[in-house]
């Protein structure tokens, strides 16, 4: 197998504000945008994801969200502004068509490209996703959702984040504050509808995920349009590495061909 070069990058966006990235793969392969969990994107080049580059040629995009990373902060931003950020983002990276998935915390944002750009995404992915705060959809968000404590959120909220980005050597690059506010605007008005999406949405889900029950993920899938439901039957909240391969392939233009299973269920992936 070559070996998959990565490299960081930064690029202005039309309000101004710095938005930094990771890339791997060919500058001419079908870009993958990838949105990452509450914590940021330390671990994004996970095991296998450099064989699926290869094998599928596609240009794999880490996007840091406003906070993370030496991206520029937004203040008063709403899930839906970051649709529009990544129009700007793949615009200056030279890209059209793409697709995009997101995990966990980071579902919220990838569904927001599939509304906010609906001529320019091929596909989204939504996996082990948290819902909207209210309405149809909604969810109660991460089972264990300190930060939402309103007593607690300044002591335990702080300390949680301060003890992942110690873990992961992440001081310097992403401030505890940072990852409170990114979930904060996940449990915020999204700024836009599920039943509003127009492109084709897939829903990959873990049946043993304690953080995000089976039951939230029902009520996000039957709001969407169009969508397609995949249970992972061994998964939990962290099976995105493991069914990689499996989730990217189904972004592939080639490969939406995928019927929607009927709205409000869920199928169990093998």
């Amino acid at each position: 197998m070559t070996a998959i070069v990565a490299n960081a990058g930064s690029a202005r966006l039309q309000d101004g504000r710095l938005m930094t990235f990771f890339l791997a793969g060919p500058p001419d392969g079908y870009p993958v945008v990838y949105c990452h969990g509450a914590i940021g994107s330390p671990r994004w080049r996970v095991p296998g994801l450099d064989a699926v580059i290869e094998r599928e040629r596609i240009r794999y995009v880490v996007v840091n969200r406003p906070g993370f990373c030496g991206s520029d902060p937004a203040p008063g931003r709403t899930v839906a502004d970051f649709g529009r950020d990544i129009g700007d983002l793949v615009s200056a990276l030279g890209h059209r068509r793409f697709s995009v998935v997101g995990v966990s915390a980071g579902a919220p944002y990838a569904l927001a490209c599939g509304w906010a750009l609906p001529d320019l995404v091929v596909s989204v992915a939504a996996v082990s996703p948290l819902g909207p705060p209210d309405g149809i959809g909604a969810g109660a968000g991460l089972r264990y959702r300190v930060a939402l404590v309103p007593f607690a959120m300044p002591v335990l909220g702080t300390r949680l984040a301060w003890l992942s980005l110690r873990a992961l050597r992440l001081q310097s690059e992403t401030s505890a504050r940072s990852m409170i506010d990114d979930y904060l605007v996940c449990r915020s008005q999204w700024g836009f509808e599920l039943g509003d999406l127009r492109v084709p949405v897939t829903v990959w889900h873990g049946h043993g995920d304690r953080l995000v029950p089976l039951s939230h993920t029902r009520g996000l899938t039957a709001a969407i349009p169009r969508c397609v439901a995949r249970v992972d039957p061994d998964g939990g909240h962290f099976f995105y590495s493991r069914r990689l391969a499996e989730i990217i392939r189904a972004l592939l233009p080639a490969q939406r061909t995928l019927e929607p299973v009927a709205q409000g269920s869920l199928s169990r992936a093998a």
